[in-house]
């Protein structure tokens, strides 16, 4: 009997220690299995698409008159989605996205905050700017300026020489010969 105790809380030790995550990881890539078999299989509802827009500036790009059909997932604001269809422009990308709501509930069921577990007192201030920063997207443009160059001889040259002495630099002794 002991022995079937000790096997038991063996397991709810290991199954606490790592196997939680284990689980949660492959629930969360089951979800995710089924949502793009849903996809290539075009059994999604094309009214529940949700188009987002992201800045960004790519001046080079060709820009696409239509949607291009890709699979991907993203994560916006605590929700999963997995986009189906994807047009560039000069300045803005966009995305059409599926949500996928199991895995933002098993995403959400899987957030430990550090106060529940710690009994740590969070900073309130300290989360206000993570979540400005992340809500930033920062796209430095490169600007470069050429000054006009006019065809006009310089005026003036100036020559500067310096006079060598000894070109030679003695050395203190002879070079060791070469062994061979």
């Amino acid at each position: 009997m002991k022995r079937l105790f000790a096997i038991v809380f063996l397991v709810i030790y290991i199954f606490n220690w790592g196997g939680y995550l284990l689980l949660q990881n492959y629930m969360v890539a089951r979800a995710d299995k089924h949502m793009n078999e849903l996809i290539s299989q075009n059994l999604y509802d094309p009214n529940s698409l949700v188009e987002v827009k992201v800045k960004q500036n790519l001046p080079g790009i060709f820009e696409w008159r239509d949607y291009k059909n890709v699979s991907g997932q993203i994560q916006l604001k605590n929700a999963c989605y997995n986009y189906v269809k994807l047009k560039f422009t000069k300045d803005t990308l966009y995305v059409m996205c599926v949500p996928n709501y199991e895995k933002t509930k098993l995403v959400k069921s899987n957030i430990i905050y550090a106060k529940q577990v710690n009994d740590i007192p969070s900073d309130k201030k300290s989360d206000d700017s993570a979540k400005k920063n992340d809500s930033k997207y920062y796209h430095p443009v490169l600007q470069l300026s050429f000054d006009h160059i006019t065809d006009e001889p310089a005026t003036q040259f100036c020559n500067h020489y310096a006079e060598i002495k000894d070109p030679l630099i003695a050395s203190p002794a002879q070079p060791p010969e070469l062994l061979s």
